[in-house]
């Protein structure tokens, strides 16, 4: 196999928490790969084939010649001008495209919906880890004899962890959706 996958690469100058994070990462992308199937694998085939850089001057080059040998062979070519046989292909053709990138988005939006949700997942939980750092540091400064004691209420306030209901009412409320569940 010509493409080594990051476990196999040599990896000794990243700390092992970012060696960790980028496994995990592979790994994630990995399963969405082996998870997909047979017909799955076909059109992402396909589509990496039509979206390569050779299919645009391979799909003028073959409008051109159709073109070309109907001129040419003027009485008897099987496709004289207008070129309605070459309008019907194209317009197969482009229907046909168009169904393939709407199968091969979806799978696709599935694992950015994925890592979408781990990130707020992430986000969440580094949040409440921030939250208790500071809190900490504040009953530190508290307990210690060495620093001065005083009243920091913005540090105060973000020893609270957020409430995740009370941020996604206040975004929508941002936004002017409104919860279809409760109609507020």
């Amino acid at each position: 196999m010509a493409e080594q996958t990051l476990q196999e690469k040599p990896t000794s100058t990243l700390a092992p928490h970012i060696e960790e994070t980028a496994r995990a990462v592979e790994q994630m992308r990995s399963e969405h790969q082996t998870s997909a199937t047979s017909i799955e694998r076909v059109l992402d085939w396909i589509k990496a084939k039509t979206s390569a850089p050779a299919f645009l001057p391979l799909s003028v080059l073959a409008v051109g010649m159709w073109l070309g040998l109907n001129l040419l062979l003027r009485d008897s070519a099987w496709d004289p001008p207008p070129f309605a046989y070459l309008e019907i292909a194209l317009s197969t053709l482009a229907f046909f495209v168009t169904i393939l990138i709407l199968s091969t988005q979806r799978r696709a939006d599935s694992l950015a919906g994925h890592r979408e949700q781990l990130i707020l997942q992430l986000a969440f939980v580094s949040e409440q880890k921030t939250a208790k750092i500071i809190g900490l540091l504040e009953e530190l400064r508290r307990d210690s004899p060495q620093l001065r004691d005083r009243v920091d209420h913005q540090a105060e306030q973000m020893t609270e962890a957020a409430d995740l209901h009370a941020v996604s009412e206040a975004l929508r409320e941002t936004a002017g959706e409104r919860d279809p569940k409760t109609g507020r």
